[in-house]
């Protein structure tokens, strides 16, 4: 099952549906997302799962923006997606890439992605280039989604804190 949305609000999915979503303002798209699939999981603690501690699951999570400050709003839309308890806050993504529009290679890719509630993602397996266009895979990172540094990347090398902003275009303004 596909969805096709021109404009931003919750999408009524089957359970472990495919979906896309297309925000738009005037006549142009700013955010599409699409998932493979997308399900209610919960939360582990060692071996066991929590019934009570609902989290969403997308795979396959695609995002294309038209610059950093839509990045929040691409995933907030996404936890409408589909019926969830109140209690989860939580929003996970394996196999993630995020895309500024117009470009053909994703600017950033992760093999797992936590939302939290505190406006950051937690990424494993990050693969992403930097300001020379070089590649980079680090095992862990942070992702800001919100305020004047969204779209700054966050991982330890060898010690020390190192950071790179993302999606920054040359219309962007230097947080």
């Amino acid at each position: 099952m596909k969805w096709n949305v021109a404009v931003a609000g919750p999408v009524e999915m089957a359970p472990g549906g495919e979906a896309t979503f297309c925000e738009y303002k005037g006549l142009s798209p700013v955010v599409e997302i699409h998932a493979a699939n997308i399900f209610t999981s919960y939360e582990r603690w060692g071996f066991f799962r929590i019934g009570i501690l609902p989290i969403l699951v997308a795979d396959h999570l695609q995002i294309q923006i038209q610059s950093a400050p839509y990045l929040a709003n691409a995933l907030a839309d996404i936890k409408t997606w589909h019926q969830v308890r109140p209690a989860s806050r939580q929003l996970e993504a394996k196999s993630l890439e995020i895309t500024l529009r117009g470009e053909k290679e994703p600017r950033l890719r992760a093999s797992l992605a936590r939302v939290g509630p505190d406006a950051t993602i937690k990424l494993s397996d990050v693969t992403f280039r930097d300001i020379e266009g070089k590649q980079v895979s680090v095992s862990k990172a942070t992702l800001l989604i919100a305020g004047p540094s969204a779209g700054r990347l966050c991982w330890n090398s060898d010690g020390r804190q190192e950071e790179c902003f993302l999606f920054q275009t040359p219309n962007d303004k230097k947080p």
